[in-house]
């Protein structure tokens, strides 16, 4: 059959490949992981630009909100029986759209 040293010479040369397996092996997985750490990353920066934004339109939208406030305060300060007037016609057609 074969000579021995055919058969060492076989085995090193399967020796070799299956560390070049292993270490190409190694090199998916390693590969992988830094994929999924990049990704975990990328998703993690989106997110926290996403809630800075969120944060800021709800600042603004608090600031707005607060600003309408004292304008109607003063308004309603400044011109008391008018307010009073609107306020009760306003009534008036809500209770008329609730009642239908």
């Amino acid at each position: 059959m074969f000579s021995t040293t055919t058969k060492e010479a076989a085995n090193i040369t399967k020796d070799f490949a299956a560390n070049d397996i292993k270490n190409a092996a190694q090199n998916v997985k390693r590969d992988v992981r830094n994929g999924t750490e990049d990704t975990v990353d990328s998703l993690s920066d989106y997110a926290n630009q996403a809630g800075r934004k969120v944060r800021g339109f709800i600042d603004s939208a608090s600031d707005e909100f607060s600003n309408v406030s004292e304008k109607v305060t003063g308004e309603v300060r400044n011109n008391p029986v008018r307010s009073s007037v609107i306020a009760l016609g306003v009534g008036f057609i809500v209770g008329a759209l609730f009642r239908r």
